[in-house]
């Protein structure tokens, strides 16, 4: 299970796809000083419950001066199919799909003339700033090796790895939530809502947005309300069209009046 935020903590998560992104932290940890994992798998390592599981690995770095760009250390690295965000990394169990952000000291130095580039920016630094380890162990189950009186094969894997927090990676989601695909957009919103409703990290969120900087809480204010109220139909919309994953209107609008409640305790 996941769900623990203690630094350190130990999270377990079931199924070959989650084998093979865990499996691939390490040769990300050997590629880039200390990676902040994010994205999907961030999500289902802070969640009590991993209600869904993501393709590919996602990580953020802090790009010092000087420093090769993430792409170039991917090619470096025999990445193929690369794209503007990462590559098809080779690791001991294959391919896997890694997709690197980054940030620099001074990005916060600029004068921002778009809302949604500010957020990203500082919740790039909030999130390199309060990242804390856990250790991930993902586990799957082979019942196809089953022969007679054979055991089932069990494969597992676990690395130590820094990984964004609830409060930052909700900051995150609902930037990445602007012009990205629907699929994708529904995915981050969704993982918004259960990072706001679930047990496990509701109670962080509240916490760390009271210590987050007034502008990054203005912000995310302000994305917030753009994506659950006033195009809430259209965010009720493309969740409910995830399928299974998903929930329903009332959970959303419960979800956001708790987001709304927490960004005006400031």
């Amino acid at each position: 299970m996941s769900g623990n935020q203690t630094p350190g903590a130990r999270v377990h998560l079931v199924g070959a796809v989650m084998v093979n992104l865990v499996g691939a932290i390490p040769r990300v940890q050997e590629l880039f000083e200390q990676p902040v994992i994010v994205g999907g798998l961030a999500v289902m390592s802070r969640l009590g419950n991993a209600y869904r599981v993501t393709q590919d690995l996602d990580a953020l770095r802090r790009r010092l001066e000087g420093a090769a760009s993430s792409l170039e250390v991917l090619r470096a690295a025999g990445a193929k199919d690369i794209n503007e965000i990462g590559g098809l990394v080779p690791t001991e169990r294959g391919d896997v799909r890694v997709d690197l952000l980054e940030a620099r000291h001074n990005d916060l130095d600029r004068d921002f003339t778009d809302p949604t580039d500010r957020l990203e920016a500082m919740a790039h630094q909030w999130t390199l700033d309060t990242a804390t380890p856990m250790n991930i162990v993902a586990t799957t189950i082979d019942l196809s090796s089953l022969r007679g009186d054979a055991r089932p094969t069990i494969d597992q894997t676990e690395a130590v790895a820094l990984v964004a927090r609830p409060g930052p990676l909700v900051a995150m989601k609902l930037k990445a939530s602007i012009d990205r695909t629907t699929v994708k957009e529904a995915t981050d919103l969704l993982d918004v809502i259960r990072l706001v409703t679930d047990p496990a990290t509701a109670g962080f969120v509240l916490a760390e947005f009271e210590e987050a900087d007034a502008q990054l809480v203005e912000d995310v204010a302000a994305h917030a309300h753009l994506k659950f109220r006033t195009n809430v139909l259209r965010t009720r919309r493309i969740i409910r069209d995830l399928g299974p994953q998903a929930v329903d209107a009332e959970f959303i609008d419960g979800a956001a009046d708790f987001l709304e409640g927490v960004l005006q305790r400031r």
